[in-house]
């Protein structure tokens, strides 16, 4: 995969091709698309289309309340639901969401249904109890958010509210943006979720497997 900075970023999926504006001379970080959440899309395509690939009960989208936390300008989230996860709620905050509707609507034909759009600051108590109503998610999709040591606390914890207690998963996109940030991250959230897989990378998708992206499946119990 070569990363382009070009004002518009097309992601070919599920047949389609969906494509999003960004601004990456922006203050907003999520305004900007990142390369693992392009990663994460195809990864979850290529598994789709072969049975045989692990990680298959995470991506059993009938029935699946879900959630993505740092939507950012939309590619993870929106390629998602073109692949049909569409009891989905895309999140970031104010200041990003007028990025993200307005990819939405350059991509809405090309979705089953509109996902739901909120904002979310992780250190909200009351974003996050409005949010879990009527119930927590079975699916945290979150990319390329752990990039500053500080929010990292509040990320777990946003993450930790959402998901279900029970069998609540995250689908993560990860990239080291702070040497800080990642050890903060990886040192904390095992509390949480203390069962971490990271796919091998002859899982993702050979064409968009940049060199420096990963994908994390967290877990609350050991797969049954």
């Amino acid at each position: 995969m070569r990363f382009t900075a070009s004002p518009v970023v097309e992601l070919p999926v599920g047949g389609a091709v969906l494509t999003f504006e960004q601004d990456n001379d922006s203050f907003e970080v999520g305004t900007s698309v990142w390369p693992s959440s392009l990663v994460l899309v195809k990864f979850v395509e290529r598994c789709l289309r072969d049975p045989a690939l692990p990680f298959a009960d995470v991506l059993r989208f009938p029935g699946t309340r879900a959630v993505e936390l740092g939507s950012g300008c939309g590619p993870a989230g929106l390629g998602l639901s073109r692949l049909g996860l569409t009891d989905l709620v895309l999140t970031d905050i104010a200041a990003v969401l007028p990025a993200l509707r307005r990819n939405l609507r350059r991509n809405r034909g090309h979705l089953p249904r509109a996902p739901r759009l909120a904002q979310l600051h992780w250190n909200c108590p009351a974003h996050l109890a409005t949010l879990a109503t009527p119930r927590r998610f079975d699916l945290v999709v979150a990319a390329d958010v752990v990039y500053v040591q500080e929010s990292v606390p509040h990320l777990i914890a946003a993450m930790d509210a959402l998901a279900d207690a029970e069998r609540g998963v995250v689908l993560l996109g990860y990239q080291i943006r702070s040497p800080e940030a990642h050890q903060a991250f990886w040192d904390s959230v095992p509390a949480a979720f203390p069962v971490i897989e990271k796919v091998a990378r002859e899982h993702l998708d050979p064409d968009y497997a940049y060199e420096e992206s990963d994908v994390y499946i967290l877990r609350r119990r050991p797969r049954q």
